[in-house]
């Protein structure tokens, strides 16, 4: 890439899950672009849709343009009688260098998430902003999860938080021409709430809803109670995913596997310490959701990284400023096989790569994509494989799946190439008939 062409990469508009230029920015009096039908933010949206993400949290997706303005109009202030300035906000919702743990990485959710939740028009507004910011970045379909009982906030039912969230998805779909279905989430603190979320998901799967997930702290919290839900999931015909063996052990996928009937596992990077659990993904073709910058964030594969790894770091930069906030870039190592990624990638596991919390981490899944192409050396043709593997993954039914792959081979495929590849097929086959 030569240095124009860079520097026209920088120029380019980012996408809303970071931080928008000043004119995106509204002030507390302004009325929001997102108010008018045609929100001007859509001019941006060029690129030919060619990406499939399954492991991204809504209420980790907010906007932080919105997040700050609605604070604003709330009232809410920072802790300490700190000055309320976008620079000064971003701390409280956005992880630092310094982030040591996942449940660091969790302290930013207790912040943030009530600014949106309770609120039916802001909950429309950031589902709906979340499907234009995918389009931004060129996603074709995406399934997005949440828990509902997190976003009533003592105020609404969590079916008006799922009918809000989707009246947002469906004008954003209508709008942008992203495909979105929803994954409700069961939260490992929380068992009390998992049989309800199961009950949700079956009554809202006309309602694009299709599967559940549970989240939460690994180590303090068994999978135990929540497995009821689970088996009632599976008989109603529910799908499942787990986060499982992102700070907890390989043992925690095989719980999820053979316990909760999990057909995809979050995060999952501990099963190379264990053969067995390795084999059992293998063998099963059991998917694994990968988020390679909230895994160095966690901590998830800190035990993995090599001692002569560099990790770059550069601060955000607001409205052409930089600020105080750092941001964790990425790791970069000489040693060739060492992130659980590599194994994977080796070893043609059902693996691909998502965003998990893109506002937290400040990331786009652009970003996630050249990290794993740049830092960690995989090959064009295994990050091809792993929007196809998600393709083949997503939880949507087997006639939607097919018409989902045809779309992305015709992006990934010259259809000159297709259609000679038909024709001789069909040559081959009136051939091969004559003869026999």
């Amino acid at each position: 890439m030569d240095k124009k062409e860079s520097n026209n990469q920088e120029d380019k508009q980012l996408p809303g899950t970071l931080i928008d230029t000043d004119e995106n920015c509204p002030t507390p009096d302004q009325p929001h672009p997102h108010h008018h039908h045609h929100h001007h933010r859509s001019s941006s949206i060029n690129a030919t849709p060619s990406l499939i993400e399954l492991h991204i949290h809504l209420d980790g997706s907010f906007r932080h343009s919105t997040l700050f303005e609605l604070a604003q109009k709330k009232g809410i202030q920072l802790p300490n009688g700190m000055e309320s300035t976008m620079e000064n906000f971003l701390p409280y919702i956005c992880i630092q260098s310094t982030c040591q743990s996942l449940a660091e990485f969790l302290t930013k959710f207790p912040f943030f998430t009530p600014i949106v939740a309770g609120d039916i028009e802001a909950l429309e507004r950031v589902a709906y902003e979340f499907v234009e910011d995918q389009a931004i970045q060129g996603v074709l379909y995406t399934e997005t999860r949440y828990s509902p009982q997190f976003l009533t906030d003592n105020k609404l039912t969590p079916e008006q938080v799922i009918e809000a969230i989707n009246r947002g998805l469906q004008r954003g779909m209508k709008e942008f021409s992203v495909d979105v279905r929803t994954i409700l989430c069961c939260i490992r603190q929380c068992p009390e709430w998992s049989m309800e979320v199961v009950n949700l998901a079956d009554k809202y799967r006309s309602a694009g809803v299709v599967g559940i997930d549970i989240a939460g702290d690994e180590h303090n919290y068994p999978i135990g109670p929540h497995v009821p839900a689970f088996k009632r999931a599976l008989e109603l015909g529910i799908h499942r995913t787990v986060h499982a063996g992102e700070t907890g052990s390989a043992e925690s996928v095989r719980e999820a596997i053979e316990l909760c009937h999990a057909e995809r596992i979050g995060h999952g990077y501990a099963i190379i310490d264990d053969p067995s659990i390795y084999d059992l993904i293998r063998r099963n073709d059991i998917h694994v959701e990968c988020c390679l910058t909230s895994s160095i964030q966690t901590n998830a594969i800190g035990k993995y990284i090599p001692k002569d790894s560099e990790t770059e770091e550069k601060h955000l930069v607001i409205h052409g400023h930089e600020s105080k906030t750092r941001l964790h870039s990425h790791i970069k190592s000489k040693k060739e096989i060492w992130h659980p990624i590599h194994h994977f990638a080796r070893d043609g596991l059902n693996f691909s790569l998502s965003c998990d919390d893109p506002s937290v981490s400040q990331i786009t899944i652009e970003h996630e994509y050249e990290h794993a192409l740049s830092d960690l050396k995989l090959t064009p043709a295994q990050l091809t494989q792993c929007v196809f593997n998600a393709a083949r993954s997503t939880f949507l039914n087997e006639d939607e799946k097919k018409i989902l792959v045809q779309r992305l081979i015709s992006t990934y495929i010259p259809s000159t190439i297709m259609e000679n590849h038909f024709q001789n097929n069909n040559t081959s086959k009136t051939t091969l008939s004559q003869h026999v």
